[in-house]
């Protein structure tokens, strides 16, 4: 399916695109079809390639395209869709299999919704039990304002597919009231889940915030049991709201039974298991929902991080350069090419791929991004580290800890001290503030631990770090536990204790994580180690 063509006012566009993903949504439910997924087809908006060349590359046998126009005067809204079923083969012209234009009324959109799914099957010569035909004519909620809210609330979140606070919290809002004017409608709380836990992983951890995520996940199960979007948001959830890989698992896995060509739920499935250690398990799942979306930049980011964990660099470089092909701006894309230069000893490398991404992308984001996540402020160059002294606590979602943390630590790789332990104290209140809000929080806690490191508090700093690890360590969590631990090495090199720090480094050049032997070359925080046997041996390979 290719993204439905918006006839209208340009500021419909997402109701042509709600309409386009619950067609695609229903056709999802018909057994005896495989539809690419939303990822995947969103690229072609607009194209100007030739029908022949997007069914190759998706490896389509069928197109569906369609127009829509949402006409409002007088008083009465009407829908006008003029879908078409196409049959694309390579060196022939298009064929058309069916076509048909509908005309309702705005409260019969649901009912279009179905007929057109219906009759692309029954075009196709697909069989359609009753069960299928139930599924087929489900309405998601009987009330339009409540479908227009959730349909707003979609385009803002690309149905989840961005992961800024203010994009999520705005996404939020629309969800909220898609619930509040339609107490059951599923597919909105459980959309309302998602964003909330994002939004708690990706912002300064509110308790409330994450008793509001379990309140939507719940609730989203408990109306459709029989549906996988429930599932979805609890799996997710549990992943990474309160770390509860094997709930996680389990929920991914019910979905998955319900849903087994369910790209979001694939994805869920692996990251579980990546935090499990399966990481071949993780892998077959990428794989799956990459076949099943082939041209989606997130499936292909994702395929190509577990690849650089598992240090196969150049499947990884060749992951997220179709990643980045799909989606140049992506910053999470751009940050990966960057870490695979690194992971390989290619300083010069990865400092290329943040000046070429800069020509294009906010610089104030890119900087702060690379800042934050994965901690590579030591990857930009002299003008870049200027640039990103200069940003303000806002470029931080308003977080005063990791505002100071980036600046406590770019300052002192800098080696400008006073500065850099004027910032640290920022972010140790910072710190100290978040985790009286969610105390067993065990990476606030290791980064805690770093800013008190970075004050010269050496007794407290490692107690931190400890502690940290201690409430997410590797054996529960092979993914978040390998960067907690992590930082506690980076906290022992800090207060000078090289041995312990080398007896926490030397496991994570064993398994899946993104050091290697070419980044302890190049990494500033390993240069206390520079001489030592042991480190040597690491960096030989050894």
């Amino acid at each position: 399916m290719l993204p439905f063509e918006n006839l209208g006012d340009s500021a419909d566009a997402y109701f042509a695109d709600g309409i386009t993903d619950e067609v695609r949504g229903k056709l999802s439910q018909v057994p005896a079809l495989a539809v690419i997924a939303r990822g995947s087809s969103n690229e072609y908006r607009r194209s100007t390639k030739s029908l022949q060349e997007i069914g190759r590359e998706l490896g389509a046998e069928y197109l569906l395209t369609a127009t829509v126009r949402w006409e409002k005067s007088g008083g009465v809204s009407r829908v006008r869709v003029s879908p078409e079923l196409l049959q694309v083969e390579p060196n022939e012209a298009p064929t058309t299999r069916w076509q048909q234009g509908f005309d309702a009324s705005l409260t019969d959109v649901f009912q279009v919704q179905a007929d057109i799914a219906t009759k692309v099957a029954n075009a196709l010569d697909v069989a359609l039990g009753d069960s299928t035909r139930n599924e087929l004519a489900a309405r998601p909620t009987a009330n339009l304002a409540a479908y227009d809210a959730f349909l707003k609330g979609e385009a803002v979140s690309g149905a989840m597919a961005v992961s800024d606070p203010p994009s999520l919290r705005r996404a939020i809002g629309f969800y909220e009231q898609a619930v509040t004017l339609d107490s059951g409608f599923v597919l909105a709380w459980a959309q309302l889940a998602r964003a909330r836990s994002t939004l708690y992983t990706n912002s300064t951890p509110s308790p409330e915030l994450a008793v509001q995520a379990r309140y939507a996940a719940e609730r989203a199960r408990a109306l459709g049991p029989d549906r996988p979007e429930g599932q979805l948001a609890l799996s997710e959830f549990s992943r990474i709201a309160v770390l509860d890989n094997r709930q996680a698992l389990a929920a991914a896995e019910a979905g998955l039974k319900l849903a087994p060509n369910n790209v979001d739920l694939l994805v869920a499935a692996a990251l579980v298991e990546q935090s499990l250690g399966r990481w071949d398990a993780a892998f077959q799942h990428l794989a799956k929902a990459g076949a099943l979306d082939p041209r989606s930049a997130n499936t292909a980011r994702r395929t190509g991080y577990t690849l650089l964990w598992l240090r196969r660099y150049p499947e990884a470089q060749a992951a997220l350069d179709r990643a980045g092909a799909l989606a140049p701006s992506n910053i999470s894309i751009i940050e990966g090419r960057a870490m695979v230069a690194l992971a390989q000893g290619d300083l010069a490398g990865a400092r290329a791929v943040v000046r070429g991404a800069l020509a294009t992308i906010d610089p104030a984001a890119l900087l702060a991004y690379f800042a934050n996540y994965w901690d590579l402020f030591w990857v930009l160059e002299e003008s870049q580290q200027q640039q990103l002294l200069a940003l303000p606590v806002s470029a931080f979602d308003d977080d005063h800890a990791l505002w100071g943390i980036v600046h406590a630590q770019t300052y002192h790789l800098r080696g400008r001290l006073a500065e850099a332990r004027a910032y640290a104290d920022s972010s140790r209140l910072g710190f100290e503030k978040n985790l009286r809000a969610a105390p067993d929080d065990a990476q606030q806690h290791v980064l805690h631990g770093l800013t008190l490191a970075y004050l010269g508090r050496k007794a407290e700093a490692i107690a931190e770090g400890k502690r940290g690890l201690s409430l997410l360590p590797i054996s529960s969590d092979a993914y978040s536990g390998a960067y907690n631990q992590h930082q506690l090495v980076r906290i022992y090199l800090l207060v000078g204790e090289p041995e312990q720090a080398l007896d926490l480094l030397e496991p994570l050049l064993k398994i899946p994580y993104y050091l290697s032997s070419g980044w302890l070359r190049i990494d500033p925080d390993f240069a206390p180690l520079k001489g030592n046997p042991r480190f040597e041996r690491l960096v030989a390979g050894k």
